[in-house]
This record gives C-alpha cells, sequence and structure tokens, in this order.
C-alpha cells in the first residue's frame, strides 16, 4: 500500500574477530618489545666493545648506525662519548657531553666522559674532585675512572699521585688487569724494568686480550734487547689488529732487528701513509726502504725527519745516504758536513752522561742533558731524561715547556696542549705569587735627604 512504511528485521553489529584484536594488542607489544629488545643489544654490544674487545671507533660506529632507529636516547649518546674518549677524540665528546646537558641529563653523568679525557691528558684534578661521584656512576667499570687519573698525573710528572692512586686502586679492586698494568707503565717510567715486567706479565695473565699490556711489554722487551720475546708479544697484536699503524711498526722493528729485513718491508707496506708517523717509527720505513733499494721514497721521509728536528744527527746522516745513493753526491756531502757540526756535540753529551751517572739527582742536569739530546742526537731519547726530570718537579715551567715543544713536533697535539695548560697554570700561579708578596711588602717611606 502507497505511503506504508516498509520496516525490516535491523542488521546485527559486526563482530571483530579475535584475530583482529590479537593483532590490535599483540602487534604493537612485539614492536615494543623488539625496540627494548634492539637498544638493549646495542647497549651491550656498545659496553663490550668499549671495555672489554678495546674497539672503541666500532662501538662509536655501532651506536651511529642504530640510533635513528632507536631515538637517539640518553644512555646510548653517553655510551657513544665514552666510545670517543676511548679513541681520544676531544672534539666529538665535549660536542655530545655538550648536547646532554642541555637535555637536562644529570651534570655529572652528561660531563663524566669529558672530565675523564681531560684528565687524562693532564688534568687529574677535575677527576680528583669528582672522584666519589665518578666511581659510584661507573660502578663496574670504576677502573676507568682510576686509569684516567693515573694516566693524568703521569703526564704531569707526578710520580708521587699516581702512586697514590695505585695505592688506592688495590684496595677498591682486587685482581684488576688495568691496576697491573699502569703498575708497569709507572715502573717503566721510573725506568725500573725488572719490576715492569712482572706486573704487564700479571696483566695479560689477567686479562689475554688487553693490548695495551702487550705492547707495553713487548717495548720493554726491546729495551732489554730481547727482539725475539718482543716480536712474539707484536706478533700477537698484528694478528688481532691487522690495521693498527704503531703495532706494525713494532713488529717490524722487531724484524729488523733480528735480520729479517724482507719481513720487515713486507709489514711496513700496509702502511697507507708514513708521513704522520711518530720520528723513531718514520725514521725506521725510512731505513727500511733505503736498504731495499728504494731510496727516493727514503729521501721524502728523511726531509720529513729534517722537518721536524733540522740538527738530530741520526736524520742528517739517514738523508745523506739517501742523496748518496740517488748519486746527489753534492747534496750528500754538504749533509755530511751539517751532520760533523752536530757531531761536535757528542763529547759534551758523553761528559754529561758520566756525570749524571755520578750524580743520579740532580735533575736540572738530566734535562739539560735531554734538552741537548732531542735537538742534536735523538729526540725520543732526548725527551725521555726531560720526562724523568719533570716527574721530580712538576711545577718546573721549563720542563712543560720542553715537553710541549716536543709533542707538537710529533704531531700529538693532545699531548702538547696538556703541556700548554700545565705552563698557564704554572705561569698564573707565579703571577698570583707575585702579586700576593708585594701586598704583604711594607711601604716605603721617603724622608728627607739628611733627616733621621
Amino acid at each position: 500500500m502507497a505511503g506504508t512504511i516498509q520496516t525490516g528485521t535491523p542488521t546485527p553489529p559486526r563482530r571483530v574477530s579475535p584475530l583482529v584484536w590479537t593483532m590490535i594488542f599483540v602487534v604493537p607489544a612485539v614492536l615494543l618489545a623488539g625496540w627494548f629488545g634492539l637498544r638493549s643489544w646495542v647497549e651491550r654490544s656498545a659496553r663490550s666493545r668499549i671495555y672489554a674487545t678495546f674497539q672503541p671507533s666500532q662501538a662509536a660506529d655501532l651506536i651511529d648506525s642504530w640510533s635513528p632507529w632507536l631515538g637517539s636516547p640518553n644512555s646510548l649518546k653517553w655510551l657513544q662519548a665514552e666510545a670517543y674518549r676511548k679513541a681520544r677524540d676531544r672534539g666529538r665528546v665535549e660536542r655530545i657531553t655538550d648536547a646532554l646537558a642541555a637535555n637536562g641529563v644529570d651534570a655529572t653523568f652528561a660531563s663524566s666522559p669529558l672530565v675523564l679525557l681531560e684528565g687524562s691528558l693532564g688534568g687529574p684534578q677535575r677527576i680528583r674532585e669528582k672522584l666519589g661521584p665518578l666511581l659510584q656512576l661507573y660502578k663496574e667499570n670504576g677502573s676507568e675512572v682510576l686509569a684516567a687519573l693515573v694516566e693524568g698525573y703521569l703526564i704531569q710528572g707526578n710520580s708521587s699521585g699516581a702512586g697514590q692512586t695505585l695505592s688506592l686502586w688495590g684496595e677498591l679492586f682486587e685482581n684488576d688487569f688495568q691496576l697491573e698494568f699502569w703498575k708497569g707503565v709507572l715502573a717503566t717510567r721510573n725506568y725500573n724494568l725488572d719490576q715492569a715486567v712482572p706486573a704487564f706479565r700479571r696483566s695479560i695473565e689477567l686479562n689475554p686480550n688487553f693490548p695495551r699490556a702487550r705492547q707495553e711489554l713487548a717495548e720493554v722487551f726491546i729495551e732489554q734487547a730481547k727482539f725475539e720475546d718482543a716480536k712474539s708479544d707484536y706478533q700477537w697484536l698484528v694478528d688481532r689488529f691487522p690495521s693498527n699503524l704503531e703495532y706494525i711498526t713494532g713488529y717490524a722493528r722487531c724484524l729488523l732487528n733480528l735480520g729479517y729485513p724482507d719481513e720487515a718491508i713486507e709489514q711496513l707496506r700496509k702502511i697507507p701513509d708514513v708521513s704522520r708517523l711518530p720520528s723513531p717509527e718514520l725514521s725506521l720505513v725510512c731505513e727500511a726502504n733505503l736498504e731495499a733499494g728504494r731510496a727516493e721514497e727514503a729521501s721524502g721521509q728523511a726531509a720529513i725527519l729534517l722537518n721536524r728536528w733540522p740538527k738530530a744527527l741520526p736524520y742528517i746522516q739517514l738523508q745523506a745516504r739517501c742523496k748518496a745513493k740517488m748519486s746527489q753526491q753534492g747534496e750528500s756531502e754538504a749533509l755530511f758536513s751539517k751532520a760533523a757540526e752536530s757531531q761536535t756535540k757528542r763529547p759534551e753529551i758523553d761528559r754529561m752522561l758520566e756525570q749524571l751517572a755520578l750524580d743520579g739527582g740532580n735533575q736540572q742536569l738530566r734535562m739539560d742533558l735531554g734538552e741537548m739530546m732531542m735537538t742534536y742526537m735523538d729526540p725520543a731519547a732526548g725527551v725521555g731524561f726531560i720526562q724523568i726530570a719533570s716527574r721530580t718537579a712538576p711545577n718546573n715551567l721549563r720542563g712543560h715547556q720542553l715537553l710541549a715543544y716536543y709533542f707538537d713536533r710529533e704531531g700529538k697535539t693532545d699531548a702538547a696542549a696538556a703541556h700548554q695548560q700545565a705552563i698557564m697554570r704554572i705561569q698564573m700561579a707565579m703571577e698570583e705569587a707575585a702579586m700576593m708578596q708585594r701586598d704583604q711588602e711594607p711601604p716605603t717611606i721617603l724622608t728627607p735627604s739628611g733627616l733621621p
């Protein structure tokens, strides 16, 4: 019938299937769990590479790769700063710690990687001022705090401060491989090699994978002319860290001293750019190339050495030999004449060595000898004398000036900057002391001439 409204059975609401409800609740939970699991894995892996396998650069790369997916949480940023601290990249450490502070992170937590880095480079007072909070923050990795403190004292030449820290360290942490390592370093700095060897061996026994202990032990063996023993440790290092320049050159030095020049040259060919090597290692590369008949290549390396140390006798002679091999007799003879001028300093150096043997506590003589050797004979050996003299007088301005000069010439900018900072602190202290002395002096009263 027209106008009649037709009504039917109402359509029941559609029911959501159990599978859909499962997808709604379970999938986000799975994704969230996966996110937390990934973040946990990245943090564990980064910590392992920083503190256990000693691969800080790989740790920094790992965090950098995953941070965009994890939202760059503060804990990962802090670990990245720690990785760059271990890699000695001060610029990146400072940028990350500044960003953490800007995000409202606790000041001690945010700044700790930078405090440890600057402390290890010669500013241990920053660590000492916050030692308790830092040890609490690093917890099971508290050795990192004490290691940075000891290293800072050693750079300052403060053996007493380093020794006191090692004593405290022994009370806080037992059977610590880093403690034994730094005991060995302190003994080496004091030229007590018989005490250094067992300390380094103990460190390796506690942690066979710690590369620095093996390297330092190998260097002690080289100092003792035990090249076969040194070769074993350097071979272990090269096998595990094939791109490390220091390990390659150390291994090559052992091979050369053992009479295997071809094998040494094969190792040195792994170095893509030798121009930034420390002078002893660069001279080794130069010597190997010269013996292999690559005189032109060796001459370029000798030129770098002479640019750093223009009066050093071994480097002048090395370039003179290169020029002679290249049939440049005029230049070779001129260099040998220049070498003769440096050679005239040898009797005075020998006299100072004899005097020092009789008067071992004369640190001024030791520093004078070090400066002369650094300039005219062997820069690396000369700076060793200066460092020993500086340890007995950590506020000696001249010692820091000579060390800053040496590290600057060698391209070790961090070490040079640490000594420059020490120079500024000493100069400021001297100015303050002079001002206080002037303030304490009674005023001069002028009276007319002839009156009492």
